[in-house]
């Protein structure tokens, strides 16, 4: 008999930690190869403080300050020039997106290590329950399926970029039998790049200053995809054990609920900490976002028959989609808190009317804050679908604006 349950004990214990492997094979799983990139770690131990800062993630900021100044000078040089003008303030909006990421993100570092333990260790908890692993692993399935969509995206805008140079130059001295230098994001240097050694110079300049805005971008960006997702896959499993709970007597009825009363509270301050440390990030994306759309629709309307206009539309895509995950999450994450509110009413509450009136009165309470939801905005702006729509609508309605000024 004792052996039947050591066998027993040992194949429960086998289970769960099949489950928590799986757990840490999907939670951020994309996102912490992007971060080790970058030489952050989102969920290993740092005992030493020195990696605050590593080098990678201070080489990619230099990387980008340093441009910055040159793709200003482009801009203040050639402001007469609507086409160039606009060129040169789309790269500079995308170098200080990005410096404003990277930089908040080493300044509460140790704040989002705090709430990527606080998840984890949730998910770590309801993963041992089958639903909820199910529902863990289907929230985390889409993320990763739109982190990689978003990245390949991302990153095939900077790559046309980077290689739209060369490669105008082969087809112009194909033409004309002249080499013409070529860059790939608008800048202005205090040599000239007629010479070999100078335009590799300023070639590699620009790739670093790519690579210095892309990784850290797609980092940030991911993380908020990721935590968003695990935050709604808590919302529903609070609301699966809502709807499903069982009770076999008052002190277990008690119980149950106050179980789930518990996750629910505990997902909305997960939310509230999520928008805390976001906040000013979702700001500064939105005021960029429709600035940067309203540049790439001007450029990509008069750039139209051009192969520029590949690079313009992938650069399109890619802020779209930036806006739009942090929108589309961000209005899931709300929809699924107040769905809270529909599985109480589809809860079996109606015995609980003869049992115990204060419980009734628990689940009336519970109901009434399910329905203010947990929002996530950006002071100024709510991160839901018709923010994504009105940023769309403003940057097509400024274009009319340039094109007159052109």
């Amino acid at each position: 008999m004792s052996f039947r349950l050591s066998i027993k004990g040992s194949v429960h214990f086998s289970l769960l930690f099949t489950r928590f492997d799986m757990l840490t094979d999907k939670f951020l799983r994309l996102q912490s190869i992007f971060f080790r990139l970058l030489g952050l770690e989102l969920l290993d131990e740092l005992d030493d403080e020195s990696h605050r800062y590593p080098r990678r993630s201070i080489y990619c900021i230099l990387s980008v300050a340093s441009f910055l100044p040159l793709t200003i000078a482009f801009g203040l040089q050639n402001i007469q020039n609507v086409d160039k003008l606009t060129d040169s303030l789309c790269s500079v909006l995308v170098d200080l997106l990005a410096l404003c990421k990277i930089a908040f993100f080493l300044w509460l570092y140790k704040d989002f290590r705090f709430l990527i333990q606080q998840f984890h260790k949730m998910l770590q908890r309801e993963n041992q329950w089958l639903v909820g692993d199910r529902i863990i692993s289907i929230e985390n399935n889409r993320d990763q399926f739109i982190s990689a969509l978003y990245s390949y995206c991302f990153v095939t805008a900077g790559l046309s970029a980077c290689l739209m140079s060369p490669l105008s130059m082969l087809v112009s001295y194909h033409r004309t039998g002249q080499l013409q230098p070529d860059l790939p994001f608008p800048s202005l240097y205090p040599w000239k790049n007629n010479n070999i050694f100078n335009y590799s110079l300023s070639y590699l300049w620009n790739v670093s200053a790519a690579l210095g805005v892309a990784l850290p971008t797609v980092c940030v960006d991911t993380l908020f995809c990721s935590l968003s997702h695990n935050l709604c896959a808590l919302f529903r499993i609070a609301r699966e054990k809502m709807m499903h709970f069982k009770a076999r007597s008052p002190k277990e009825t008690r119980e149950n609920l106050a179980h789930i009363f518990k996750l629910y509270e505990e997902c909305l301050e997960l939310g509230c900490s999520l928008n805390g440390y976001f906040r000013p990030l979702i700001f500064a994306q939105f005021v960029a976002a429709s600035l940067h759309l309203c540049v790439l629709c001007y450029q990509l309307s008069a750039h139209l028959l051009e192969p520029a206009m590949l690079f313009y539309f992938a650069f399109t895509a890619a802020i779209i989609g930036q806006v739009s995950i942090y929108c589309i999450c961000g209005s899931s994450v709300n929809t699924e808190s107040q769905l809270f509110c529909q599985a109480i009413y589809e809860s079996n509450w109606l015995h609980l009317l003869q049992e115990n009136s204060q419980l009734v009165r628990s689940l009336k309470i519970a109901m009434m804050r399910s329905r203010r939801g947990c929002p996530i905005d950006g002071y100024f702006f709510v991160a839901n679908r018709e923010t994504l729509v009105m940023i769309v609508r403003s940057a097509i309605s400024y274009v009319t604006l340039l094109r007159s000024l052109a």
